[in-house]
């Protein structure tokens, strides 16, 4: 059992950490394929869109095949394409490249958590889904940094085929390793979850709280340097920081799990207060530190307690309502992006700090959406049932 979780977590490694390849080379691969910054940036954020318009359909085309040859070729098609980028000498067909890997990338992580539960099932959902999820606290800490350190010292693409070989150890290691799931078809019959409508105020709420995120993460950077005054060898230390405390985020998931709903309100909980310390309590002693422990533990502790509160909301569909969970993220992450840009091109860092903390404070507020639903929607029950 503890084999398979660690093929699962070592997949989303090098999965989550080829959705963000080209951040850290973008000046390499800008001027090897004679291309703007922005159009190398656009390898990311099209990939993002492309999972988003993608997710759903495909998820559910694939809803009856056992997870185990899934999986695989789900990993093989992404091991495929970045390896394939060492021969890649046209912007044009990297491109293609990260179509086709975008479009195995959502269906991945639609089945990941489910995937993770029906392997350990004596284990508590909460951490099952934190084995395979720290995948994500690994790639911040080790992949992205790897891969630009590799492509800075030899070529670009080597930064890109590392994580093709890394992706093909795992591909055997989980042939031996992974256990054959049969998938049990829901009384739906694996469509989308229709009337659900605690989840969907789940969905709402992922959305606000992931936006409120990448509203300000998208630039931390620049607001680690001008509002916390980290910089020179400060600046990627801060940003270990932030990487090792959202592997420790992960693990203490892994043990308040129980109680999803609680866990996504109290890591959402810690990204808003990191946010509020930056804009008021920067310059106090510690509080750099505090601010990048603190949001990087609540955002790794929040990707696993929303994820693990859509599938619990949605007993029956899990893949279903976890790929309309991976499509709310990648809006979050593109709409955060956007707003968080224009907030910082036309107003500043401040104003990006406090439009995203009010973002964040609404989130909150959000959380109650759900169990109101959830009320409303037994009360309809038990009057309609009254009425017959």
């Amino acid at each position: 059992m503890i084999r398979a979780l660690l093929v699962l977590m070592l997949g989303a490694f090098v999965s989550q950490t080829t959705e963000y390849l080209p951040i850290g080379l973008l000046p390499r691969i800008a001027e090897d394929l004679q291309v703007s910054q922005a159009a190398v940036g656009a390898l990311v954020t099209g990939y993002a869109w492309i999972i988003t318009l993608t997710v759903i359909p495909i998820t559910l085309l694939t809803n009856r095949i056992n997870r185990r040859p899934l999986f695989l070729a789900l990993l093989a098609i992404i091991t495929l394409c970045n390896g394939l980028a060492l021969v890649a000498h046209s912007y044009w067909f990297l491109m293609l490249l990260r179509i086709v890997a975008a479009l195995g990338h959502g269906v991945f992580w639609s089945i990941l958590a489910s995937y993770a539960v029906k392997i350990a099932p004596r284990m508590p959902p909460g951490r099952a889904t934190a084995w395979a999820y720290s995948g994500i606290s690994l790639s911040i800490v080790g992949g992205v940094p790897l891969s630009t350190a590799l492509g800075q010292a030899f070529d670009w693409q080597v930064g890109f085929a590392i994580f093709g070989a890394f992706g093909l150890i795992i591909f055997i290691l989980g042939y031996f390793w992974l256990p054959s799931v049969a998938v049990a078809i829901p009384d739906s019959g694996g469509s989308f979850p229709r009337r659900n409508w605690p989840l969907y105020g789940a969905v709402a709420v992922t959305l606000l709280i992931i936006t409120a995120h990448f509203n300000g993460y998208t630039y931390i950077t620049p607001l680690v340097t001008d509002t916390l005054g980290m910089r020179g060898p400060r600046l990627p230390l801060a940003l270990l920081v932030f990487g090792l405390s959202g592997a420790a985020g992960t693990l203490l998931a892994g043990w308040l799990g129980a109680h999803p709903a609680r866990l996504a309100v109290l890591s959402a909980s810690g990204i808003v207060i990191s946010q509020v310390l930056m804009l008021y309590l920067a310059p106090q002693p510690g509080i750099p530190w505090l601010v990048m422990a603190v949001w990087g533990a609540g955002i790794a502790m929040l990707f696993i307690g929303l994820q693990s509160w859509v599938i619990e909301l949605a007993p029956g569909q899990a893949e279903a309502a976890s790929a309309l969970y991976v499509m709310t993220c990648n809006i979050g992450i593109g709409a955060g992006a956007m707003s968080g840009g224009l907030w910082m091109v036309h107003y500043g860092p401040k104003a990006l700090l406090q439009a995203g903390a009010v973002l964040g404070i609404v989130a909150l507020c959000s959380f109650m959406l759900p169990g109101y639903l959830r009320k409303r929607r037994k009360a309809y029950s038990q009057s309609r049932s009254v009425h017959r």
